[in-house]
């Protein structure tokens, strides 16, 4: 980094901004050998995230290689040691970037320049919400998101830095609070978790849980690499879905639509009538729990005398005796 030309952007001082290397005003070109740093530093359990609006360094060698050309470095700093995790070239927009701390590098190389490279524009943003925007996230230091079916019945979860790569070295908790007749049910339209079948401790893999209950659920198997399709379904109201990731590889991670649905509760009516008055039953069976709830409403003409009132309630104790025993 000796010679480089180093800007450094606190979040103390700034939340979030744009960065792009410093062009000619007259070719519009950057210098054919620059060299310029881009340092973050957040505090406490911040994080921070890059998306790029434009991306032009391209590449003699292709689109896939960057050899010895304009090159962009991504540097994690890990114990104040510095770890280069991606170089960036070509003419594609790079996917969003997370730091795997408070503090993020990088570095811009420019060996030559053409007409067609432009370098790159992007935004940056201190945050702490992991690159989840949704959900409820009751400490910023931890990767935990609630949702609330009193909130809303549908929506979206992602795993962190989605579509990047998520952070190395995290676990995510997503936690579905539904209504006493609702179920969740979530369909993963893209999943792509690094790691190998069974995707269990022995294969060192990173992977997706799905529990029933805030502790382990064995119903449900662990879930890594890439999946089509993907759609599961709590049993009851409360559902969990964790994310776990080690400290090897990368995976792009997953995106997933969820919505809380209500059990209908069926109802059937009988009437009967007798001499008397009229007898109204109403039951409702919950598919949930099987209950059953009955409900008897009882009505006498006004006009009878009030020396009846004792063969009126015995005639009444009959017929409920005997649509009872019906």
């Amino acid at each position: 980094t000796g010679g480089c030309n180093r800007v450094v952007f606190s979040s103390s001082r700034i939340r979030n901004g744009s960065i792009a290397p410093s062009h000619s005003k007259h070719s519009g070109l950057f210098p054919s050998s620059l060299c310029q740093l881009y340092e973050f530093v957040g505090d406490g359990a911040e994080r921070v995230q890059i998306i790029f609006s434009e991306f032009r360094l391209p590449s003699t060698l292709g689109p896939t290689e960057c050899g010895d050309t304009d090159i962009l470095m991504v540097y994690y700093i890990v114990n104040g040691r510095e770890e280069l995790v991606e170089t960036l070239c070509g003419d594609t927009l790079p996917k969003p970037i997370l730091s795997d701390g408070s503090r993020l590098l990088l570095e811009l190389r420019s060996s030559y320049n053409n007409t067609e490279n432009k370098g790159f524009t992007g935004d940056f943003f201190f945050l702490t919400n992991f690159g989840i925007p949704n959900g409820f996230q009751p400490n910023q230091s931890e990767c935990t998101f609630h949702y609330f079916r009193n909130v809303t019945s549908q929506g979206w979860i992602q795993s962190p830095n989605f579509p990047g790569a998520y952070p190395r070295n995290i676990i995510c908790n997503y936690l579905f609070h539904g209504g006493p007749n609702d179920f969740v049910h979530v369909r993963f339209t893209y999943f792509d978790i690094e790691g190998i079948r069974p995707c269990d401790e022995d294969t060192a893999s990173d992977y997706v849980e799905f529990s029933n209950f805030v502790t382990r659920d064995r119903k449900y198997a662990m879930y890594c690499v890439s999946w089509r399709e993907l759609v599961v379904r709590s049993d009851s109201r409360f559902f969990r879905i964790t994310m776990v990731s080690n400290d090897r590889l990368d995976g792009t991670g997953f995106r997933a639509l969820y919505t809380f649905e209500t059990v209908p509760v069926e109802t059937t009516e009988r009437t009967e009538v007798a001499s008397m008055g009229k007898v109204t039953t109403t039951s409702a069976a919950s598919r949930l729990h099987g209950s059953l709830s009955l409900m008897a409403l009882i009505t006498v003409p006004s006009s009878l005398a009030i020396t009846n009132e004792i063969g009126i309630i015995s005639i009444i104790g009959i017929v409920l005796i005997k649509f009872c025993l019906d």
